[in-house]
Parts: C-alpha cells; structure tokens; sequence
C-alpha cells in the first residue's frame, strides 16, 4: 500500500516569511499528518519527521536531500522504521520562506508538540542543520549523524 501524499506550495517570498493562509495550510498538515516531509527548495533539503513512537534507535527527525519524490519519502521511512506499515497520512509540503520564518511563524514549535518525548533535541540539531545549509555553512562536526543517505545505502 502506498502512502497518500499532498503537495501544498507557494512561491518565493523576498522577506522569508510564508502568507497567513498558506501558513495555516501548513500548519493543519503538520496537525494532521502522521508521517511529515517539509521541503526547502532553495536549501535542496527536506525535514523528515515520523512522531510515530518507536524503537529509539530511529530517528523521528531527519534532514534530507531533496529529491526522492513520493516513493522515496515511503523508502526513507521504511528504512528509518524497518517493519512498520506504510503510513496513510503521509505529507509532504514545500516551504517556500526563511528557517527564521519556519521558526517565527510557529511551523517548529508546531513539530515540536507532536514529538514523542525525548526527541526534541535531536529536532533541534536536524534544524539548526537546516540553518547551517541556507547560511553556507558545512554540518558541525560535534552533531556529525549518520546522514540519510548512507542509512538509505545501508
């Protein structure tokens, strides 16, 4: 069974900050989805996150490279989660704005609530990746994860 993907966009903003309605859009699918892929096109990333409770030697958050589509975002959380059952509420969004945006408007503090306890801190370290990504920067050495790729390999 394939999971259900809906695909909710928006074009650029010069500020960085997402319209109210789009946000609220956003906002409902971060709510009601059980699986959750953000996109960040001009950071060619994704923030996966699965809330699911589960075996704590997988990630609930993750970032990932843009690019592996619908297919690829099931793939990624079957490999994340080995032996769970698709998820019928998997969603995946583009945002279009800012990481200070992402945080200001309540989309991570959004994320955040539907976390199992225990996993905020490594939302966290996934976030401030995303940061580090839109200033230029290469990953910190200190929070160095297995990336998504070679546990996709793996």
């Amino acid at each position: 069974m394939s999971s259900r993907i809906n695909h909710v966009s928006r074009s650029n903003d010069p500020t960085g900050d997402v319209p109210i309605p789009t946000l609220r859009v956003l906002l409902r699918a971060v709510h009601d989805a059980e699986v959750l892929s953000v996109a960040f096109p001009r950071l060619q990333r994704a923030l996966v996150v699965d809330p699911r409770p589960g075996v704590p030697d997988y990630p609930a958050v993750l970032v990932a490279t843009l690019g592996f589509g619908a297919g690829g975002q099931a793939a990624a959380v079957e490999k994340l989660r080995p032996g769970w059952p698709p998820s019928a509420r998997s969603v995946a969004v583009t945002w279009g704005g800012s990481t200070r945006a992402f945080a200001e408007q309540g989309m991570l503090r959004a994320i955040l609530k539907r976390l199992p306890a225990g996993c905020e801190m490594a939302a966290m370290a996934a976030f401030e990746e995303l940061r580090e990504a839109e200033r230029g920067e290469a990953p910190t050495l200190a929070r160095k994860r297995t990336s998504f790729n070679e546990k996709l390999d793996g």
